[in-house]
């Protein structure tokens, strides 16, 4: 017996527990839509600023470097809380989302969502230094332009997934 046939069985007890409780599925519901609210609005408002301290001066862009860093701790609380109550809301259905396409199309974005944001933080340390150039301010510019894509796919592949 694979994991996938398995893990079913094993999500048995959380999945009754959810589906008989208004109370546990609009709790779990709304972290999940909460923590992706947080997490998606500070980083989208954060990629704007980035966009709009490209054509800034040099003061302008270290003000907003400084302002850039303080964003990330609260974007992964609330990634961490989604990531948690998006994990039981597989757990409540594992059988309708393990075999769903957009399923792992969502959590592919996810992902890059993931790996670009990692990147946009690696690329803000290196403007950091003082030595920055242009062409390292139109790389995060071009970066931030991602981020916000990727987090409005993330929202409509969430969609997606709300009406299977």
């Amino acid at each position: 017996m694979t994991i996938v046939e398995s893990l079913p069985h094993l999500a048995e007890p959380w999945a009754t527990a959810y589906d008989n409780s208004k109370l546990l599925m609009n709790g779990v519901m709304f972290g999940h839509v909460a923590g992706f609210l947080i997490a998606g609005g500070l980083a989208v408002a954060a990629d704007r600023a980035v966009i709009r301290a490209t054509a800034a001066g040099p003061n302008s862009r270290r003000v907003h470097l400084s302002e850039f860093h303080t964003v990330h701790a609260p974007v992964l609380i609330g990634l961490a809380v989604t990531f948690a109550t998006g994990l039981l809301l597989f757990l409540a259905d594992v059988e309708t989302f393990a075999t769903a396409p957009v399923f792992w199309i969502k959590m592919g974005f996810l992902a890059l969502l993931l790996a670009n944001g990692s990147g946009l933080r690696r690329a803000a340390h290196r403007l950091d230094t003082g030595e920055a150039s242009d062409r390292d301010w139109q790389a995060l510019r071009r970066s931030a332009a991602a981020s916000t894509l990727l987090w409005l796919v993330a929202v409509l592949t969430g969609v997606m997934l709300v009406n299977l």
